[in-house]
């Protein structure tokens, strides 16, 4: 058959996440899912510091491609391809489109003292009203700060600033944008106006040109390069689509944007997302540590979100603490046969900073109630729980900061989703059903559909959404966890982190010191 001849209705999303790239192949109607993964490619330094090779990240997503490119059926081709990503990290280009040097990862903490002289000499109440956000040294902004501190030569050689999915997408298409959810995560967008905050860059001294355009999710950046065809071997001539950031996209693809709707996407982070008709401009929000911004496809709006910086990399932890050779399955068995309460173990699921309603880049997480007779089931179940009853946490103070009352669904997606127990304990300590979206690549089938629409195949995300296939299924509360987990949360985990704070602000004097840069 020729190429003339083909039927483009093939789709490819891609997922740039903290611990894998995974692309995903899917059909117009979806019930084609295939998809390849690469291990994100990330250079580990001592103190948890962190970065990316641009030209790593695009290999490896050449690569992921390549193995997609034989999965495509005889006649068909790819009609358009997006993608999306965690936020922060960036990468500056050159005057030739060319990387200059690594990416910071967005969770690398060199960038602290960069947001305390910011807040110094800004003053957070003025950062809040330029932004709608809190300091936070994950943001981009911070890490800009950080270039031009540590590598003012680079830095000033930078002509472009792209979030790490804009760089994919640039590298397929050669046409540089953003979206309003990664534009949000950079704290250099005035989000009330949706527009680049001139204020901030003028006050901070960047040139606002290094910064792309910022379109709405979906929107047509241009044809696949056709070298990047020639490499990969892709049939068709795909479009191109601006992606978002990776929670932003499963909620794309979980329909999870609509009024009264809370989104728990539980990734290596947690995110927690409603969505609100215009920023919250209390102060509070900067005090408590919740994040808002801005997204864009079918009609603007806006979402306010919390973080648990160590959700899935909490699991991760504890199974490695416990030994390598054990899998997920075989702790999450042994954490079954505990009853809630973990035997009277409890653990403070701040290993990465505080999560909202306690912002502290200080926090520690710790167990508590521990004895000779408990072991790692008691703590690896003590882990899942405390990050529920911190999730519900989350949860209840986006309510009462929005003054949005209880959810009246929640929607999970993420890789967690297969820990079952996991999600009877949210269920329970959140106390009401959870839908949960089956698709363990969220995140990238809401970029393939975000690439659908690019690529013609749909006007909106809307019928998008109503032509696919998605497996759903529903995890009620254990009604009788309900009341234990009630009690727990409120005469034991609420108030461990204000007891333990200054107990963990002593022991910071004994850390290892990080890298002075």
């Amino acid at each position: 058959m020729g190429q003339g001849a083909l039927h483009a209705d093939c789709l490819i999303g891609i997922d740039i996440g903290t611990q894998s790239l995974r692309a995903l192949l899917i059909d117009r109607s979806a019930r084609l899912r295939v998809f390849a993964s690469r291990p994100t490619p990330t250079l580990r330094m001592r103190d948890g510091f962190a970065e990316h090779d641009p030209e790593a990240l695009w290999q490896a997503t050449l690569s992921a491609l390549r193995e997609l490119a034989p999965q495509i059926p005889n006649g068909h081709a790819v009609a358009g391809i997006a993608a999306a990503s965690f936020g922060e990290s960036c990468i500056l280009l050159d005057d030739h489109g060319a990387a200059l040097g690594n990416a910071m990862a967005w969770f690398d903490r060199r960038t602290e003292k960069d947001a305390a002289w910011l807040a110094e000499r800004i003053g957070p109440d003025r950062l809040f009203a330029l932004t709608g956000l809190a300091p936070d040294p994950t943001y981009t902004l911070y890490k800009l700060l950080w270039a031009r501190r540590t590598m003012p030569d680079r830095f000033g050689s930078a002509r472009r600033m792209l979030n790490i999915a804009d760089w994919i997408a640039f590298r397929l298409s050669g046409e540089a944008a953003t979206d309003f959810s990664l534009a949000s995560r950079t704290s250099c967008l005035d989000l009330p106006h949706r527009i680049w905050c001139a204020p901030l860059l003028r006050a901070v001294g960047f040139d606002s040109g290094i910064f792309p355009p910022i379109r709405a999710s979906g929107t047509s950046l241009g044809l696949v390069r056709p070298q990047v065809l020639v490499e990969t071997g892709l049939p068709g001539s795909p479009i191109v689509g601006v992606g978002a950031h990776d929670h932003v996209c499963g909620a794309f693809a979980a329909d999870a944007l609509a009024d009264g709707v809370v989104l728990d996407s539980l990734g290596t982070a947690e995110a927690i997302l409603t969505t609100i008709r215009q920023p919250v401009m209390s102060p509070d929000l900067v005090r408590q540590g919740y994040a808002q911004g801005a997204a864009a496809r079918d009609r603007p709006l806006f979402y306010l979100g919390g973080t648990i910086y160590s959700s899935g990399g909490a699991v991760e932890w504890a199974r490695r603490l416990f030994g390598q050779d054990l899998s997920h399955q075989a702790l999450i068995g042994e954490a079954e046969s505990l009853p809630p309460g973990s035997n009277g173990v409890s653990f403070l699921p701040h290993l990465a900073y505080g999560a909202p309603p306690h912002a502290d880049v200080a926090a520690r997480g710790a167990f508590l109630g521990l004895t000779s007779a408990k072991g790692r089931s008691e703590m690896f179940r003590a882990v899942l729980e405390g990050l529920a009853m911190e999730a519900r946490s989350v949860v209840t103070g986006m309510a009462d900061l929005a003054g949005l009352g209880d959810p009246q669904a929640i929607i999970v997606i993420g890789g967690n989703i297969r820990n079952r127990l996991f999600l009877e304990i949210k269920a329970s300590t959140y106390g009401r059903p959870m839908t949960i979206i089956a698709e363990p690549e969220a995140t990238a089938l809401g970029a393939a559909l975000l690439g659908g629409i690019a690529g013609g195949l749909w006007p909106d995300l809307r019928q998008a959404l109503s032509e696919i296939e998605r497996e759903t299924f529903v995890v009620d509360p254990r009604p009788d966890w309900i009341p234990i987990y009630d009690e727990f949360f409120n005469t034991v985990h609420a108030g461990l982190y204000a007891t333990l704070q200054p107990i963990h602000a002593r022991l910071a004097k004994y850390e290892v010191p990080a890298s002075p840069s």
